[in-house]
């Protein structure tokens, strides 16, 4: 989702009754700082930005704005590097905005990536996907098939411009970071790169219903606020998608505009359980993902610059899952950090970086990838071996594998055990168990993993001891040693519940010798999909335990009757420290996120934690001296 993620922050909507000019007074006068604090500020002078309607082989006609190098000579040729979204790639100024950037406290200048391309001789190319922005068409699914076939006509076009040298790389972070990917498969001979960042491998398990349950407040927000881009609705700093430039009259862009139609997404992903229902049309909930194209991906050769944040809704198991899936070069990068890169977040390490300042190295990375496939005469598309650049949470350091798993880790059982205790010896006991009366009031807060696709918006956690009391709780004794866990944690539950159905979610703390809790990682799971899945019914090659969400392996429980869950958490990279506690944290619900399931009643769960039925975590660690 997103190359307006900074547009969603800036653009919300503004009360209608107001009248502009008491906003703008009120604007100025209260919130000067704080808008010429989030707006960005004019560096440089950059090449000129045109636009104009491109048509496809079905008539369908695409909006295009390109931002040439300044000072391109005549007959002087670039690469170039192509953003394909359905966000819209240029708005009209808001009377407000007007003002603001008439009284020099907002400045228009493109996003670090454009700045960057610009300046390192790229030509930088903007695509409103069809029925979105000032494209003609309707969207009858998001990253449809012929999305996808718009993209490779794209390249071509591009390839063709009498100032292209012929070469092409896409980009683009989350959603426009699907269709860089998918353009790989577009098989098209002018395309030498990608880049995704922050992407979505599997759209359905990692940020839509990951273990099966929708995550209600992320799809219920994005549905509304495509729903209004495609109305072309104004807020505060916009007045609508613009034109192109030959639309001075804007008569097409109101004919584009009229053609818009998606689904309502909220509704339709209400209504499915499964991976094989039915979405729209002949798109499957689980067709939408950019790993359907994978054997196109693959033929393609293309290298891929794929970067992630740990704590990015469930989006670094996705970027495992392609990088062990695609033999093509791929470097991918897993840091501290927020969706889209904007905010730095390690739990246990305090830094300041301001979002400028990550944009820009963000941009410098993505940029020096570029350079290794597009310069020279012969861009060398196998120049880019595989490799993972990942960061160590608490430690703050980078490192670097060709392979997953990490080498040198071993899944180390630690059981579940009376009195709360989590012990890495199996439990004595033969009929210990633990009850718990499902709390639906407990939360992750505003500013979790989930909430920061909501608009790129900053990730925190605060200190969990006191949600923990409304949770069933497993707890280590202090470590002896320091430790690094890294890897995907599984976590097996050995439950019983008085429902036919139910969420369960764990959480991987840690406890400092003061009592502060500090979330690691999480993992979560509808009961009815518990069925744990073969790579072949789940289409790549994923970390840990996974499952198929199929119809075919929906199970309701039984209630009273013992039932195993497996649940993989999201993959992590932790150094803990002596004299810390680990913690498995149960529950039954995510207000913050996520809906509720059963839909109504209060169940009881009894978890069985005995030498028979042993409930524990396997977590992939290793001793640090």
């Amino acid at each position: 989702m997103k190359k307006t993620l900074e547009k969603e922050k800036l653009f919300h909507s503004w009360p209608k009754i107001i009248p502009a000019v008491v906003g703008l007074i009120l604007l100025i006068s209260t919130f000067t700082f704080l808008i010429a604090g989030m707006l960005p500020v004019k560096e440089y002078k950059i090449g000129e930005r045109r636009s104009c309607y491109v048509t496809m082989e079905d008539g369908t006609r695409l909006a295009v704005r390109y931002t040439l190098p300044a000072g391109l000579k005549n007959g002087e040729k670039v690469a170039a590097i192509m953003e394909t979204t359905r966000y819209g790639t240029q708005y009209k100024e808001s009377f407000v905005l007007r003002a603001l950037l008439n009284l020099g406290i907002a400045h228009d200048v493109p996003t670090a990536m454009e700045q960057e391309l610009i300046k390192s001789k790229y030509a930088y190319i903007a695509v409103d996907a069809r029925g979105s922005g000032a494209s003609f068409g309707t969207r009858e699914m998001e990253w449809s098939k012929e999305e996808m076939n718009d993209i490779g006509q794209m390249i071509v076009w591009i390839a063709k411009q009498p100032w292209s040298n012929g070469k092409v790389g896409t980009y683009g972070i989350s959603y426009s970071g699907n269709t860089a990917e998918i353009a790989a498969a577009s098989d098209q001979p002018a395309l030498f790169a990608a880049a995704p960042l922050y992407p979505d491998f599997d759209v359905m398990r990692q940020m839509v219903k990951p273990g099966g349950i929708l995550n209600d407040v992320l799809v219920k927000s994005w549905g509304d606020s495509v729903a209004d881009m495609d109305a072309n609705k104004g807020n505060l700093f916009t007045a609508g998608t613009a034109g192109v430039d030959s639309d001075k009259d804007e008569r097409l862009l109101k004919e584009a505009i009229a053609e818009h139609h998606t689904i309502d997404i909220y509704k339709a992903m209400k209504n499915i359980t499964y991976m094989d229902d039915i979405l729209a049309g002949n798109y499957t909930a689980g067709s939408l993902s950019p790993f359907h194209y994978k054997e196109n991906i693959e033929k393609s050769g293309i290298p891929i610059y794929s970067r992630v944040g740990w704590q990015d809704a469930g989006t670094v198991n996705g970027a495992l899952a392609r990088f062990l899936t695609y033999s093509n070069p791929q470097t991918l990068v897993i840091g501290p950090w927020s969706h889209a890169g904007w905010h730095y977040y390690d739990p246990f390490i305090s830094k300041s970086y301001s979002k400028k300042e990550l944009d820009f190295k963000q941009a410098d990375e993505v940029l020096s990838f570029y350079n290794s496939c597009l310069q020279g005469e012969n861009p060398n598309k196998d120049g880019y071996k595989k490799a993972i650049h990942y960061y160590t949470l608490g430690e703050g350091t980078w490192k670097t594998s060709n392979t997953w798993p990490i080498p040198g880790f071993d899944q180390k059982k630690w059981y579940f055990d009376s009195n709360g205790r989590l012990s890495i010896e199996k439990p004595e006991e033969t009929t210990g168990k633990d009850t718990y009366k499902v709390d639906f009031t407990t939360s992750t807060g505003k500013s979790n993993r989930w909430f920061t696709n909501c608009g790129g918006g900053p990730i925190f956690y605060p200190d969990r001891a006191k949600e923990d009391k409304k949770l069933l709780t497993y707890t280590s004794e202090p470590l002896d040693n320091d430790i690094e866990i890294t890897g995907v944690p599984v976590v097996t539950l050995n439950i019983s519940s008085t429902s036919t159905d139910g969420a369960f979610y764990v959480y991987l703390e840690d406890v400092a010798p003061d009592g502060k809790v500090t979330y690691i990682t999480e993992g979560e799971l509808r009961a009815l999909n518990r069925k744990v899945a073969e790579t072949k019914d789940i289409g790549y090659q994923a970390v840990g335990v996974e499952h198929s969400y199929l119809k075919k392996d929906g199970e309701q429980l039984t209630p009273g009757e013992n039932t195993e869950l497996k649940i993989g958490m999201y993959c992590t990279s932790v150094y803990l420290q002596k004299g810390h506690r680990i913690r498995i944290a149960i529950a039954g619900h995510d207000a913050a996120s996520f809906e509720r399931i059963p839909g109504n009643g209060d169940p009881t769960i009894q978890v069985q934690r005995n030498r028979i039925e042993s409930s524990y975590v396997e977590l992939p660690m290793r001793i640090r001296k």
